[in-house]
């Protein structure tokens, strides 16, 4: 998921900057085009018990599930294109039905039908261009069933299914942002646990969406985002939890979403936005919660939403 597409060294983009001032800055053009139609199914079973009485350390396991995934890292100038499509069943189930006598406790189930990352950092005057269509029909699920007890430390168990999911960071001048999400299909979350006996914090989140964009724009010049999100068929997430005998703090988050896009900018960047959300599904979320003897504070979420669109300054 981290590794680079691509690396310009700085080198190079020193190099190119040393020609003369009428001409262009090198431009770097990224096209990418997946298509997924074959079933992503992962599944972790694990077992930890530790019975010597002594407490051990960090246990952290991930099951995650994709269709299709793009990372691109650009150190210079560039276009960028991400096409993505998947057509087939993404699922992602973790089960852990004893883990016990442990440091900390760091537990994800992911399933994601599309997801790509764009990040564009560049020092010349010449503008940015990034497109992103993402198109997802087959049914994505995410599962994680735990039973947990006799730890030191923190717990932190998050079980999430998406159906499209976008990221940009940009450092440089934009020309625009071209940025479009299908999702047709049941994406569906469940987080299942019991905690008992905790010295740290208990954190738990099962999400479901249908389509997500993320855009951080570091940049004081003009802005140009179109964004379209269509969203059918339920997303539905669904937490049911037995906590007792926490030292620390319990957040547990429910959310069902249909379309959600945010971006962030510099209070000085001129914006044009163009937002269109549509969603026809049914969004569910469902939190069944039982906690005995928490110490600390204890703060509940439970979200469904069809449309969520965000501007907020960065820093």
């Amino acid at each position: 998921m981290n590794k680079k597409s691509l690396f310009i060294t700085a080198t190079a983009i020193a190099l190119s900057a040393s020609v003369v001032s009428s001409a262009m800055a090198q431009r770097t053009v990224i096209n990418t085009n997946q298509n997924n139609v074959a079933k992503a199914i992962a599944e972790t079973n694990a077992g930890i018990t530790r019975t010597n009485g002594s407490f051990g350390g960090t246990v952290t396991a991930t099951a995650a599930a994709i269709g299709n995934t793009a990372s691109i890292d650009v150190r210079r100038l560039a276009t960028v294109s991400n096409t993505q499509s998947n057509n087939a069943l993404v699922s992602s189930a973790l089960n852990l039905p004893s883990v016990t006598n442990v440091g900390t406790v760091t537990a994800t189930s992911a399933a994601i039908a599309n997801s790509a990352t764009v990040k564009v950092e560049t020092g010349v005057s010449e503008a940015i261009n990034l497109t992103n269509k993402q198109s997802a029909t087959g049914g994505v699920q995410s599962r994680l069933n735990s039973h947990i007890s006799g730890v030191v430390g923190d717990v932190e168990q998050t079980s999430a299914a998406i159906g499209n999911s976008y990221s940009a960071d940009v450092n440089g001048p934009i020309s625009s942002i071209n940025t479009y999400q299908f999702y047709r299909g049941d994406v569906s979350s469940q987080l299942n646990t019991t905690v008992n006996t905790v010295s740290g914090n208990v954190t738990g989140t099962s999400a479901a969406i249908c389509n997500s964009g993320t855009f951080k724009a570091n940049t004081a010049a003009a802005i140009s985002l179109n964004n379209t999100q269509l969203c059918n068929i339920d997303p539905s997430a669904t937490t049911n939890a037995t906590i007792q005998n926490v030292g620390g703090n319990v957040s547990l988050t429910t959310a069902a979403i249909g379309n959600t896009f945010s971006l962030t900018s510099l209070p000085l960047s001129t914006l044009t936005l163009n937002n269109s959300q549509t969603n026809g599904a049914i969004n569910v979320a469902t939190a069944n919660l039982n906690m005995t003897n928490v110490a600390g504070n204890i703060a509940l979420t439970t979200a469904a939403i069809g449309n969520s669109f965000t501007v907020s300054p960065g820093s």
